[in-house]
Formats: C-alpha cells, sequence, structure tokens
C-alpha cells in the first residue's frame, strides 16, 4: 500500500508540470507576434507614404508639362493674330491672277541667298520664314513619290503637296498635310509678302519663297522637291498665302 501511494504522489506531480510547458510556449508565441505587428504595419506605412509621395511628385512634373505646353500654343496663337491682323490692315495691291505670267525671279537678295543648292535668309527675317527655308533645305536629296508626306509628316519621299505641306508644317504655318485641291481654300487669296502657295486644284501645287521656287517639277523624273531657278508657266494656278506672310 505504501508502494502504491507514493507512486500516485509522483504521478500526481507531473501533471502540472505537462500543462505548464505548452501554455508558456503558447504564450510566446502570441508575445512575438504583438510586439512584430506594429513594427510590420510601421514598415507598410512608410512604404505607403513613400508610394503616396512618387505619385504626387510625378503628376506635379504632369501638370507642369501641360501649362508650359498650354502657355506654348498660347503665344503661338497670339503671334498669328498679331500677324493676320497687321497683314489685314496694311494697304496691299491687287494681283491679276487670270493671265499667265512668268516664273517669279530670285532678284529678292535682300531677302533669300541661294548657292546652287541651298537657300538661307537673314537674321532679321521672321522666323517662320526662317523655318521654312530651313526645312525646304532638308527636303533637297529627297524622291518624289505619288501620296508620300501625307500619311507621315516625316518621310523618305514626298510628292508635290506633301513637300509644301512639310515646308508650312515645319514653320508652324500649317497644321496637318493638305492635297493640291484642299491647298485651294489654304490662308489668303493673293500672291504673299514672303511665301506663295501656286495651286492648280487636283494637278499640281508648288511654292515660292522670296521668289525662289521650290517645286517637284524638274528636268529629271522622279527628283522630287528641290529649289529651282528656271522658268516655268504659271498658266492656270492660283496663288494663295499664308496669313502675315
Amino acid at each position: 500500500m505504501t508502494a502504491l501511494r507514493n507512486t500516485l504522489i509522483a504521478a500526481s506531480a507531473l501533471l502540472p508540470a505537462a500543462f505548464v510547458a505548452p501554455a508558456s510556449a503558447q504564450q510566446g508565441y502570441y508575445a512575438a507576434g504583438h510586439y512584430a505587428a506594429p513594427q510590420a504595419q510601421a514598415a507598410y506605412a512608410q512604404q505607403q507614404a513613400a508610394a503616396y509621395a512618387q505619385n504626387q511628385a510625378a503628376w506635379a512634373a504632369y501638370y507642369r508639362q501641360q501649362q508650359a505646353n498650354a502657355q506654348a500654343w498660347a503665344a503661338y496663337h497670339a503671334q498669328q493674330a498679331t500677324a493676320a491682323a497687321a497683314a489685314r490692315s496694311a494697304p496691299r495691291a491687287a494681283t491679276p491672277v487670270a493671265a499667265p505670267r512668268a516664273a517669279a525671279t530670285v532678284g529678292n537678295s535682300s531677302q533669300i541667298r541661294f548657292d546652287g543648292r541651298f537657300a538661307s535668309v537673314g537674321a532679321s527675317a521672321p522666323a517662320q520664314l526662317q523655318h521654312a527655308v530651313y526645312a525646304a533645305n532638308t527636303l533637297q536629296n529627297k524622291p518624289y513619290v505619288r501620296g508620300g508626306g501625307h500619311a507621315s509628316v516625316e518621310d523618305n519621299a514626298y510628292d508635290c503637296s506633301g513637300s509644301v505641306s512639310y515646308v508650312l508644317i515645319k514653320a508652324g504655318l500649317l497644321r496637318a498635310p493638305l492635297s493640291s485641291s484642299a491647298f485651294s481654300t489654304y490662308g489668303e487669296a493673293g500672291q504673299g509678302r514672303f511665301i506663295t502657295i501656286w495651286v492648280k486644284p487636283g494637278e499640281h501645287v508648288f511654292m515660292t519663297i522670296c521668289g525662289l521656287r521650290m517645286d517637284t517639277s524638274g528636268q529629271i523624273t522622279g527628283e522630287g522637291p528641290r529649289w529651282r531657278t528656271k522658268s516655268r508657266s504659271y498658266a492656270g494656278f492660283t496663288p494663295r498665302h499664308p496669313a502675315g506672310f
């Protein structure tokens, strides 16, 4: 009996230890989670704050760019309106267009110079005129392809209306390429002070800048747009010009 009693006492002493160990481990797990959760939340909050700041900076840069674009367009339209108003107020002699006329000469040396391949104007010339001459110079090695310069302003080859459109677009005097027919209503009627577009709707169009002709009609088939100094017939062509020019 004494031995049985001692065995029961020893077994009962082991029971608290068996339950205490799992409870302590469980408490340690919850304690670790309790202290780790705030740290994870703080790190997540920092990441969110950094991402938000980066996003705000990107939007601020985008809005600044949009404002700059809007100001540039406003300045451009104001300049165009001023030029158009000056052209309307300036007295101009009427130019007959019904009778055929000889090709314009390149005698206006005070405005344009031609070295046999490229043209240039003085630094005092209007910016649009300088851009137009520079754009025409870049076309001097381009071949002729029907429809060239219409699907894309920057093209490998140009036709008559595509080349004229290119020069006017680069000068800021046209938004998108026009066909020879569409050029019949471009700008204002008559010859311009600097730039004249000669239009035979549906057939051909070319331009003169300060009297120097840029034309795809040349001596070599498929030659493309070039500065031309030789005369040509103007019969059937109607002159148009960009407002103010």
